[in-house]
């Protein structure tokens, strides 16, 4: 995890450790002379906690002061937030001076978000209020960041907004670029009908931001009309802190303007074992065909029947046939088979995703790809700090693929898998979980312990402890079955992350209770009515919905979406398509999905506050040079 060198490099990392008397370069300066006096060699950070507190304890007042601001400074950079924490909490604010007191707030905080405590932080801050307002402007505006994080991780988007617009003039020129990308990333993330709502009741810079999404983030609108409209924002906002931002994005929107195809041919199965899958997909892209006939262009749209044997047949008849843009096809072996044909006449983003050194410069993927779920997952625990997770998964080739994805990124991460574990649908799921928890084994420990000595001992079965939560990759009829075995075997309260497989899309609250407290990831359309014309647009035409196809279905609305944003999200790293299988932006030619999250209360998914990985990447301010 990489954290943003920020305010506290100059006080930490120049006037507290060295003692320096010169002033810290005019990118991270906070302050122009020394504020913490730094005792004469000082001693590297201790790794553990217990080591740190015993040198400390032989420190005078001063040095101790110094050492700890510093030392909790190195821990939360070697993401060791709980150390940082509980030394931080050894010094008595009372007893420092203003200066110190400003550092041990900030990285208190900093200490407490970087452990998901954001109601901790928002009440430290609640608390030190008074004190805030008597500090200069620009440290008040630090403290005011520190806030917006806080609020970005408990969900509430706008308030985090607001607080991230008014600190901003006050920020150095690091904290302004940190602070410029959450406000985007936050706005991208925002509900449409919330988007719109606060568009209606903010005015000055605010206003200008919401405006900015809103206009950009419409992926049905036809691109010459958020041109103009793209225009019209830049003469209406001339010094609005987003301007210089808006050359780049006018210029790509041109460019896919002026690349968009005229005739797009899909290849899709109408026959064979995908042909329902196909059905759906093309359904999705019709819907959204429909809906984009209404505001503007639209290409022309021809269907081919891809579920034959001679894949580049089919592919070749769309190209003779005019095709400028090829979506398509679905199975991973035609896809495979289009890949290996070095360069291709016409841009192609296949529906299904492979594993491929050498593609074409031309060819894209877009899929609904489990793997991408597991490794979200992955991320999101290490952002919550775990370090160890435990893997259950049903037998077979394509749930162990999944569980490797997982277990992969996991490690990637810095973090460690205890155990993994594979179970068969059925009787044996019980003793299974019982088995990975090690009830039987803590169970055997405490009746030796008991034969041979007269204390009375606590037998109560434990599980094991080497576990921060438990990766499941189950379907909605499995996770009836694991969860209440694990909660049977004194894992209730263990934390259990899955993928969009333990949900099926429909409410079923007296079945699903035994699934209550499993979080899991699923995209928008699934789990909001945000975009509330193509819901209801489907709802019309397809009252029944497609059951188990629905994913797909959704999945069809973004294909179509793509074909005339693909050239925006390759040339635009920063640029991203809020879609309703997830928020879409291209890495390597691969479009990556980021999913919502969501929880298992009362037996219904309860969808839970949209975060962003940056305001979870929150030790990002403590780091020295």
């Amino acid at each position: 995890m990489e954290f943003r060198k920020a305010y506290l490099a100059a006080l930490l990392a120049v006037t507290v450790v060295a003692g320096c008397s010169t002033s810290p370069s005019s990118k991270t300066r906070v302050y122009e002379t020394p504020v913490v006096a730094a005792p004469d060699g000082l001693t590297e950070t201790p790794p553990a906690l217990t080591a740190a507190r015993s040198q400390l304890a032989s420190m005078d007042a001063d040095e101790r002061i110094a050492s700890t601001l510093s030392w909790a400074s190195s821990y939360l950079n070697e993401k060791q937030a709980a150390d940082a924490s509980q030394l931080l909490s050894d010094l008595n604010p009372e007893k420092l001076n203003s200066e110190q007191r400003f550092a041990w707030l900030l990285l208190s905080g900093r200490a407490q978000l970087s452990q998901q405590q954001t109601e901790k932080t928002l009440s430290l801050l609640q608390q030190h209020q008074e004190e805030i307002l008597q500090y200069p402007a620009e440290q008040q505006a630090q403290l005011d960041l520190l806030r917006a994080d806080a609020l970005a991780m408990k969900g509430e988007l706008l308030s985090s907004l607001q607080q991230r617009i008014a600190a901003h003039p006050l920020l150095g020129d690091e904290d302004q670029d940190y602070n410029h990308n959450m406000t985007w990333q936050l706005l991208m993330q925002m509900p449409n009908t919330e988007l719109d709502e606060a568009i209606d009741s903010s005015s000055g810079d605010l206003r200008g931001w919401l405006t900015l999404a809103q206009l950009y983030r419409d992926p049905i609108a036809d691109l010459d009309a958020q041109i103009t409209r793209l225009n019209q924002w830049s003469n209406q906002w001339r010094s609005h802190p987003a301007i210089d931002n808006v050359p780049q994005m006018l210029d790509a929107l041109e460019k896919a303007a002026s690349q968009r195809p005229s005739q797009v041919a899909i290849l899709l199965p109408t026959s064979g074992p995908l042909k329902n899958a196909g059905a759906a997909l093309q359904e999705g892209i019709m819907t959204a065909f429909y809906q984009q006939q209404k505001s503007g262009h639209t290409p022309t749209l021809r269907f081919y029947d891809s579920g034959s044997d001679d894949v580049l047949a089919v592919y070749q008849q769309a190209i003779t046939d005019g095709a400028d843009f090829i979506l398509g096809p679905l199975s991973k072996d035609n896809v495979a088979t289009i890949a290996s044909q070095g360069t291709l006449p016409v841009t192609t983003m296949a529906l299904n995703y492979i594993e491929t050194d050498n593609r074409p410069d031309n060819f894209f993927q877009f899929g609904l790809a489990p793997e991408d779920e597991a490794r979200q997952i992955a991320n999101h625990a290490a952002r919550n700090g775990a370090l160890q997770a435990g893997v259950l998964y049903p037998e077979g080739e394509w749930a162990a693929r999944v569980a490797n994805a997982f277990a992969n990124r996991w490690q990637e991460l810095g973090g460690s898998v205890t155990i993994t574990r594979t179970y068969q649908e059925g009787p044996s799921i019980g003793e299974t979980v019982k088995e990975m928890l090690l009830v039987s084994q803590s169970q055997q420990r405490g009746n030796a312990v008991s034969r041979f000595t007269s204390l009375k001992m606590d037998n109560q079965p434990r599980r094991r402890q080497d576990m921060d939560f438990l990766f499941l990759l189950a379907d909605p009829n499995q996770g009836r079955q694991v969860k209440p075995a694990l909660n049977f075997h004194y894992a209730k309260n263990l934390p259990v992350y899955s993928t969009s497989l333990i949900y099926s899309g429909e409410e079923d609250p007296r079945r699903d209770q035994d699934l209550n407290g499993i979080r899991f990831v699923d995209m928008p359309w699934i789990l909001t009515d945000d975009n509330q014309a193509l819901h209801e647009a489907a709802n019309e035409q397809w009252p029944d919905g497609h059951g188990r196809y629905e994913r797909l279905f959704a999945m069809g609305i973004d294909t179509y979406r793509l074909q005339g944003r693909l050239y925006l999200l390759n040339a635009l790293s920063s640029s991203e398509l809020p879609g309703v299988t997830g928020r879409l932006h291209m890495k390597n030619q691969r479009i990556v999905r980021e999913l919502n999250w969501a929880v298992f209360s009362s037996g219904k998914a309860k969808t839970l506050p949209q975060t962003t990985e940056a305001a979870q990447n929150i030790p990002r301010a403590i780091t020295s040079q």
